[in-house]
């Protein structure tokens, strides 16, 4: 008449969170590119190129980063987008652990605050983005447009200011992608899990 099999209620399982670390990783990733790469950039030694450029005079002249102004707005839009990736990486970690509460702590919850979590990370997705694409764009349409300035100083003891804009450039295409490939990740449920759940 009844079955003699005892079902035990077990907790069900937790959601796959590989999107949630496959997110977090290309965040970090992106912070830590994004921050050298304003660095790199700051830290372009003066250079002296010798002569003008377009009539040949004799007369020197000392360049850094600061004399070239999509080299400014690259470390301060570098530096603007690692500080947001900071506030992002946070609400995915600590925001993201708190709404994935239990039903029966649902009585002795706060209420639910006024800005959505969720709408405060994609408003920090699209701005480190627009930062670091725009950033990363105005660099190398600079280092095209000022080729010649800027190769001058390449030569020996002339100082490493080349270099460095080219190091800085890379990186932060680099951190570009690592910012597109974040905001993409995130909407990709990829099926296996990470210890700890997020």
């Amino acid at each position: 008449m009844y079955g003699s099999d005892c079902h035990v209620m077990d907790d069900p399982p937790a959601a796959p969170n590989g999107s949630k670390v496959v997110t977090l990783l290309f965040r970090l990733s992106t912070l830590a590119l994004a921050l050298t790469s304003a660095v790199v950039m700051a830290t372009a030694s003066e250079c002296t190129i010798y002569g003008d450029l377009h009539d040949g005079a004799g007369t020197a002249t000392a360049v850094t980063f600061k004399d070239y102004q999509p080299f400014v707005y690259l470390v301060g839009s570098n530096i603007a987008a690692t500080i947001l990736e900071v506030a992002a990486i946070y609400l995915q970690v600590v925001a993201g652990n708190k709404q994935g509460g239990d039903a029966n702590d649902e009585e002795d919850a706060p209420p639910p605050p006024m800005i959505n979590p969720r709408d405060v990370l994609v408003a920090a997705d699209v701005a480190v983005q627009v930062l670091l694409y725009s950033a990363t764009g105005a660099v190398f349409a600079a280092a095209m447009a000022y080729g010649p300035q800027i190769s001058a100083c390449a030569g020996a003891g002339a100082g490493h200011l080349c270099e460095q804009v080219r190091r800085s450039k890379i990186i932060s295409l680099a951190a570009s992608l690592s910012a597109g490939l974040a905001s993409i990740a995130k909407d990709v449920p990829l099926p296996f899990s990470v210890w700890p759940h997020m």
